[in-house]
C-alpha cells in the first residue's frame, strides 16, 4: 500500500520516512525531467487516483507529449492491459485511420481525444500491429514507454493510481511530440513548454552536479550513470533549441519586430507559460510574439466589459480591474484556467515560426518578441554541459 501513497503525504504507515515507491517521491526524483514543470497538472505533475467498474474501458492513446506512465492498483478487481510498443506508434495511427477513415475526416484529432476502441485482434490480424496484452492486479504495477499506445478494461470495481515521467531517453521523444502537435495531421495544445523544461532542467542540473565547475570535474568519474546520460540529453536538445531560437530571433527582428526583456514577477511567468501558439499549438515560452495593438484594445473592452457587469451587478465600477483577473490571489488563481482561455480569444500569441503570419492588420511595427532568456544565457548553460 504504501506505493501508492498520496504525494502529498509526509509519511506512511511505516512511521516518517516517505515510501521509496511513492508517487509523489518519483516525481520529485532527480532524473525525472517533469519535476521543473511546475503547475498542478493531475496526472502529469501529480499522481491521479482512478475508479473502475466491471467492463469501464481506457481507449486507445498515448500520453501527452509522449511521456512514459507508471500505473499502481490499489485494490479490487484486475485490469486488463493491451499495448502497442513505441516502434509500432506509426502502424497504428495508419491502421486506425483505415479502421474508421469517415470518423478521421470529421476529426482529425480523433487520437487525442481518448474516445477511441478497436479491438486489438482488428489491428493485430488485419494491420499488422504487435499487440501485447497482460493483466494487472491488485499491489502491482504496470508501466508505458514514451509513445506507446495502450488500451483496457476493468474486470470490476477498482481502484488505481497513475502518473507520468520523462527521464533523458524520452527527451527526444519529447522533441517528436510537439513537432507532431504542431504539424501532425490532428494539432493539440501542448500541455506544458518543451523548451523551458529543457533550459530549467539544465540550469538545475549544472548547480546540483557541477557542471562547469573545474573544482568538481575530478569527481565526475563517480557519478551515477544515469547522470551522464542526462547531460548528454540535455546538452543535445540545448543544442537544437539554441540554434532554432538564434535564427528565429534574427529573422523576426530584421523584418522589424521590437524585442522586450520578460518580466520576472509570478504572475507574469504563469501567464507566459500558459500561452499557445495560435497558428501552430506549440507553446513558444522561450521568445513569445504578440501584436501590441491588439492587446491594448482586448484590454480596453476587457476593462469596458468588466465595468459594464460590475454596474449591472450594482457593484463598484472601481473593482472592475480586480474583479477582471479574478479578485484575490488565491481566487484569482482558481480562475486563471477561464482567464486564459478568455487571453486567447482575445489576445493571440505566435511562436518564432509563424510569428508573422498574424492577420490582424495592425503592421509589422506593431509585433512585440517578448524572450524569457537571452541567447547568452542559453550558451552559458549550453558551455556549462560541454564535456
Amino acid at each position: 500500500a504504501a506505493a501508492g501513497a498520496t504525494p502529498d503525504s509526509d509519511s506512511d504507515e511505516d512511521g516518517g520516512v516517505p515510501h521509496a515507491w511513492d508517487f509523489g517521491e518519483l516525481i520529485r526524483h532527480p532524473s525525472n525531467l517533469l519535476r521543473v514543470v511546475g503547475g498542478d497538472i493531475p496526472g502529469l505533475t501529480r499522481p491521479w487516483l482512478y475508479f473502475g467498474m466491471m467492463f469501464s474501458a481506457f481507449c486507445w492513446h498515448v500520453e501527452d507529449h509522449y511521456l512514459g506512465s507508471i500505473n499502481y492498483m490499489h485494490a479490487g478487481a484486475p485490469k486488463t492491459w493491451y499495448g502497442a510498443p513505441t516502434h509500432a506508434a506509426d502502424t497504428f495511427e495508419r491502421a486506425v485511420r483505415e479502421i474508421v477513415p469517415g470518423i478521421f475526416k470529421d476529426a482529425p484529432d480523433l487520437l487525442h481525444r481518448l474516445v477511441t476502441l478497436v479491438p486489438p485482434a482488428v489491428l493485430g490480424e488485419g494491420h499488422g500491429v504487435p499487440v501485447c496484452q497482460t493483466l494487472q492486479r491488485a499491489g502491482e504495477f504496470v508501466v508505458t514507454w514514451p509513445r506507446a499506445y495502450h488500451a483496457g478494461f476493468s474486470h470490476g470495481w477498482n481502484v488505481g493510481e497513475a502518473v507520468n515521467f520523462g527521464t533523458a531517453d524520452w527527451v527526444p521523444m519529447g522533441r517528436a511530440a510537439v513537432n507532431d502537435y504542431q504539424h501532425g495531421v490532428g494539432k493539440r495544445d501542448s500541455i506544458f513548454s518543451h523548451e523551458k523544461m529543457i533550459l530549467d532542467t539544465a540550469k538545475a542540473f549544472v548547480r546540483r552536479y557541477g557542471y562547469g565547475d573545474e573544482s568538481s570535474r575530478e569527481d565526475q568519474s563517480l557519478r551515477a550513470p544515469w547522470i551522464a546520460r542526462m547531460a548528454d540529453a540535455l546538452r543535445a536538445e540545448l543544442e537544437i533549441i539554441e540554434k532554432e531560437q538564434r535564427a528565429g530571433r534574427a529573422v523576426v527582428m530584421s523584418k522589424g519586430v521590437k524585442e522586450v526583456a520578460g518580466k520576472e514577477n509570478e504572475a507574469s511567468k504563469h501567464e507566459n507559460e500558459d500561452e499557445n501558439c495560435a497558428l501552430c499549438k506549440a507553446m513558444p515560452h522561450l521568445a513569445v510574439v504578440h501584436c501590441a495593438r491588439c492587446f491594448e484594445i482586448a484590454e480596453k473592452i476587457e476593462f469596458e466589459q468588466a465595468v459594464a457587469r460590475a454596474r449591472a451587478e450594482g457593484r463598484s465600477a472601481a473593482g472592475a480591474a480586480w474583479a477582471l483577473q479574478g479578485g484575490s490571489s488565491s481566487e484569482r488563481l482558481r480562475r486563471m484556467g477561464r482567464y486564459h482561455r478568455r487571453r486567447r480569444r482575445n489576445r493571440p500569441v505566435f511562436c518564432l515560426g509563424h510569428a508573422l503570419d498574424g492577420n490582424c492588420g495592425h503592421g509589422v511595427a506593431e509585433l512585440v518578441m517578448t524572450t524569457n532568456a537571452s541567447m547568452d544565457e542559453l550558451e552559458r548553460v549550453l558551455g556549462a554541459l560541454q564535456k
